[in-house]
């Protein structure tokens, strides 16, 4: 992949934010309100400014794993559709989980792809 370390750096570092986000609203996810509201309105920021990033550079929008990354984050953000327009909303946390670890197994090829072996996370203890 042709990029600048300090690119892949901070398009990693993106991603962690990301995850560290969907950890969050992973344990809140069956929780109705405002706080859940604020976490999916921080995921959603720091979605798009990881998808502004992958625009930047012609190796990285074209990359499979960054592409397979984040088709799954989509998959994760669309779980949450309903909460986003009705703080009531009821959100399947069991889809929830499931597409989580999903998003970590993606994460996880995209950083070694992009050569940042030193932060994959483990599914199970993330």
């Amino acid at each position: 992949m042709l990029s600048t370390n300090s690119f892949h750096e901070m398009l990693v570092t993106q991603a962690r934010n990301i995850l560290t986000t969907m950890k969050d609203l992973k344990w809140i996810a069956g929780k109705k309100g405002r706080d859940r509201g604020a976490l999916i309105e921080r995921f959603t920021a720091n979605t798009h400014s990881f998808n502004v990033y992958t625009y930047a550079n012609e190796g990285v929008k074209n990359s499979k794993e960054i592409q397979t990354f984040k088709e799954n984050i989509v998959l994760y953000s669309n779980e949450f559709n309903v909460a986003r327009f009705d703080f009531d909303g009821e959100v399947d946390e069991e889809r929830v989980q499931a597409l989580y670890e999903e998003v970590l197994t993606a994460y996880n090829d995209m950083v070694i792809a992009l050569g940042y072996d030193k932060e994959i996370v483990n599914p199970s203890r993330f």
